[in-house]
This record gives C-alpha cells, sequence and structure tokens, in this order.
C-alpha cells in the first residue's frame, strides 16, 4: 500500500508540473494555521508551503504538530500527541470578489504517541491516510485567512478544523488575468 502510495503520488506531481508548467503563477504562499483534531480532541500547529502550480491548481506540503494533551483512556491515564505530515492539493474557484472555495485532496502521514503515565509506557502508531476536504479564503493583498474541514480515510478516520493565514510571494515576470 505505501509504494502504491507514493508511487501515485510521484505519477500526480510529475503530471500537475509538465501541465502547469506553462501555466505556473511564479507564486508560493506560506501558512501558518491553529488545526484542531476533532476525533481525538487535541490541539495543534499547522505550517505549510503551498505551489502555485496555475491560477487555479495550489499544491504543497503541511506539517502539523499535536501537543501533548492528558486525557482519559478507559481507567487509564495518558497524554496523546501527534505529528502529521499532508501532501494536498486545492483547486480554488472564485465565488465573490476576493472570497474563494476550494476542494481539498491529498495523502497524509500520521505518527501518534501515547504515553501511560502511571508506568510511563510508551506507544507508537503510524499510518497512512488519504485527505478530502474544503475550504475558503479571503485575498487582501499578499494575504489570505482561510478556514478548512479535512476528513482522513484510513486506518483511524479522523475529521481537522484548521484556521489560519496565508502569505504569498511572487517572483520573476507574470501574468495575472491576462496582463503583463
Amino acid at each position: 500500500m505505501k509504494s502504491t502510495i507514493k508511487g501515485s503520488l510521484a505519477a500526480l506531481l510529475s503530471l500537475l508540473l509538465i501541465i502547469a508548467g506553462a501555466n505556473a503563477q511564479n507564486k508560493i504562499g506560506i501558512d501558518l494555521a491553529g488545526i484542531r483534531n476533532m476525533h481525538s480532541h487535541i490541539n495543534g500547529l499547522n505550517v505549510s508551503a503551498f505551489y502555485h502550480f496555475s491560477e487555479k491548481i495550489v499544491g504543497g506540503v503541511e506539517v502539523n504538530r499535536f501537543f501533548p494533551s492528558d486525557r482519559k483512556k478507559g481507567t487509564e491515564d495518558i497524554t496523546l500527541s501527534a505529528w502529521d505530515i499532508d501532501f494536498n492539493f486545492h483547486y480554488l474557484i472564485p465565488i465573490h470578489h476576493n472570497w474563494k472555495f476550494y476542494p481539498v485532496t491529498g495523502i497524509s502521514h500520521t505518527s501518534e504517541k501515547e504515553v501511560a503515565r502511571e508506568f510511563n509506557e510508551k506507544l507508537y502508531e503510524r499510518f497512512w491516510s488519504f485527505n478530502t476536504g474544503a475550504g475558503m479564503l479571503w485575498e487582501v493583498g499578499h494575504w489570505s485567512p482561510h478556514i478548512e474541514y479535512v476528513y482522513t480515510w484510513g486506518h483511524i478516520n479522523q475529521q481537522f478544523l484548521l484556521a489560519g493565514l496565508s502569505y504569498e510571494i511572487e517572483w520573476g515576470n507574470k501574468k495575472h488575468h491576462g496582463k503583463e
């Protein structure tokens, strides 16, 4: 399964680079957001970078750090934390003026750590998931506040809610809306 996911991702990235090469926007977005895992009820920080393959197709890598959170698991006191690395694509759909809606698709790799506090026993769980969801952003110059919902399908189905701020960096000669 891992080699299939890696092969599919490599093929998709290669295809997007070939197709979007002529339409590349010479733009990258850097994001910082708060994220909530609604399945495990833990909060975290999302840091990501997205390349604009075209005016509508955006793809990138996201790193999520879910901070240690104390909870009960049955009668046991545990501390749960996690790391996620996501490879996601967005398709930007203009809604009204600077508002855009986007579906989310991609894959993620999760590494969870559960510590039983009484005996300091550690349990690690690592797994792959497919990501689907949607988001909305509002462009204000180079800044874009955004909110996103993602559902992951895999070993553990999970839901995430993310809210953050992006900054877009542009370089080189670019065409924007048909103008030079």
